[in-house]
């Protein structure tokens, strides 16, 4: 069963430029719900591979779970960490009210993102109309990551009544390759989900944000996320490339330094209120008991185990929506870098 729905239309010309400082195939990095082989495989090459260090690191510690500086694969942590720098960001830390509230907000929805992705996960806390809101979401502007189709997201949200909802899943975004449509000055379109990306042209005409529009269970939120000065550049065909050996590297150096969301939860929508379980792909199930959490599911070509994820939506939570439904805010990259990445060569057709 595909729960889906799609967020509404948003013309790309709608939105800032932001010039200045937002048949399946088995590819290099697996999406939530597939296992990494190691041999003989470009994975070896990508960016925080548990095949090999992360190049930006003094030497990986024994610990299981950490990173070479110490940190957390798991979750959130700063760029440095005991004075060595991780050579990644997570954006914005978990606001103190989602622990007051009895949550752990751990990046823990896929722990193939965790392993292969880390850095990817990314925090963006917010106060949209009467609503705070905390959107942890698996999006950064690399092939790695744009040749996936789903990517976890977790959205805490404190309503007026002082109550806080958490839902989590994956979002659907697009077919890694007809769903890769490359931005253009004056154009728009209705291809949702999709992520709208970066190429040449578009590098030329300005344009440095990536525009990622996710689709999630009709209960749950719409997720649109755009990442401005995107660190690298996006070719055709380069989800059959995903390695960081293949990157092309944003002319400028720039590396991801400004996003934006633009989110909506809508009370009119049919959803369960208090506590539920729903599988990734947002299908409600009666609990951790139902067949369902030990079964596994087609979703476009590709077999996914299940993974029961528990939900809360308080009844008091109230709608947001536009015009409160946008922020977007600056983030300190220092030490940020891409590992492995060549040269840009934007005239290159891989």
């Amino acid at each position: 069963m595909q729960a889906w729905t799609i967020v509404p239309l948003i013309l790309i010309s709608a939105l800032p430029a932001f010039s200045s400082p937002p048949t399946t195939t088995v590819r290099s990095h697996p999406g939530p719900g597939r296992v990494p082989s190691c041999t003989g495989s470009k994975l070896t090459t990508s960016r925080n591979s548990p095949c090999q260090p992360a190049a930006d690191t003094p030497t990986p510690l024994a610990q299981g779970g950490l990173g070479a500086c110490g940190e957390s694969a798991t979750s959130w942590h700063p760029p440095v960490v005991n004075g060595c720098r991780t050579g990644h960001e997570h954006g914005d830390a978990p606001p103190d009210w989602i622990a007051d509230a009895g949550y752990s907000a751990e990046f823990n929805i896929s722990l193939h993102e965790n392993a292969i992705a880390h850095a990817a996960m990314k925090g963006f806390n917010a106060h949209l109309g009467d609503v705070d809101v905390y959107l942890g979401v698996h999006a950064t502007s690399n092939a790695l990551d744009r040749s996936e189709r789903f990517h976890s997201y977790e959205v805490w949200a404190r309503d007026p009544s002082g109550s806080v909802s958490h839902w989590q899943g994956w979002m659907n975004t697009g077919d890694p390759g007809a769903d890769r449509v490359p931005r253009r000055a004056g154009f728009s379109t209705d291809v949702k989900p999709s992520i709208l990306v970066v190429d040449e042209r578009s590098w030329e005409q300005g344009i440095r944000c990536e525009q990622w529009y996710g689709a999630t269970a009709p209960w749950s939120w719409d997720i649109a996320v755009s990442l401005c000065n995107a660190s690298t550049i996006y070719y055709y065909g380069e989800a059959n490339e995903s390695a960081s050996m293949y990157w092309h590297p944003a002319p400028d150096g720039a590396m991801e330094s400004d996003r934006r969301v633009d989110i909506s939860w809508f009370d009119f929508r049919s959803h369960p209120t208090g506590k539920f379980y729903a599988t990734q792909f947002g299908e409600i199930v009666s609990g951790l008991k139902d067949s369902k959490c030990t079964e596994t599911v087609m979703m476009y070509g590709v077999t996914y185990p299940n993974q029961c994820l528990a939900q809360y939506i308080a009844p008091s939570m109230v709608r947001v929506s536009f015009p409160v439904n946008t922020a977007q805010k600056a983030f300190d990259v220092t030490g940020v870098k891409l590992e492995g990445a060549q040269p840009p060569s934007l005239a290159a057709n891989h």
